[in-house]
């Protein structure tokens, strides 16, 4: 039933113009360059970086691919909203991934050439938005402070590698066999 929904709910908005009649409202152009002048404005200006002189732990090799797939992300979506407001301004063509890219920002979705970029997520425009920043906070404050005591599983591209990391870590650190080893979970009440 959610999915069907889902599915009228985006068709719906695929059908929209953009066109707000007398109502004095913003065009469909200046919508989409305001959303993408605000995404532009979140994305984080440093990049983050973990530099490791020695060889890096399991953990550590985790976060370094991480950050590397964060950053693949980031200047996707900074090449993407630079053209597509250029695109906008009549600079360069329009093309039919800047419109694509253009049509999800209007209607408040994740644009598809981000979301092969992304982890898995259903969550719309807003949503993802935070919790992209929340993941730059997640990998900088690893790199830069310390290995975190908590790990946030859903702040990970591949959260199963964190995991694996966990286990080769502590079989390393304990002398235990890696293949004897695995990694389960038992749930108990919460009082």
């Amino acid at each position: 039933f959610m999915t069907s929904a889902k599915d009228i709910y985006i068709g719906l908005m695929s059908m929209q113009t953009g066109a707000g009649g007398d109502s004095g409202g913003m065009s469909r152009e200046d919508f989409i360059e305001k959303t993408a002048s605000d995404i532009q404005g979140k994305i984080p200006k440093d990049e983050l970086k973990f530099l490791k002189d020695d060889i890096p732990s399991p953990l550590e090799v985790v976060l370094m691919q991480e950050i590397e797939r964060y950053e693949g992300l980031v200047k996707r979506m900074v090449g993407n909203l630079a053209d597509l407001k250029r695109a906008l301004k009549g600079e360069i063509g329009m093309t039919q991934s800047l419109d694509d890219i253009g049509t999800a920002l209007f209607n408040g979705l994740l644009p598809g050439a981000w979301a092969k970029l992304a982890p898995q997520t259903e969550k719309p425009l807003g949503s993802w938005m935070e919790h992209f920043l929340r993941r730059n906070q997640q990998y900088s404050d690893w790199a830069n402070v310390t290995e975190p005591a908590v790990f946030w599983l859903s702040g990970f591209h591949i959260p199963e590698s964190l995991l694996s990391a966990l286990v080769q870590a502590s079989c390393r650190r304990r002398g235990w066999a890696l293949d004897k080893s695995t990694l389960y979970t038992k749930v108990t009440k919460f009082s």
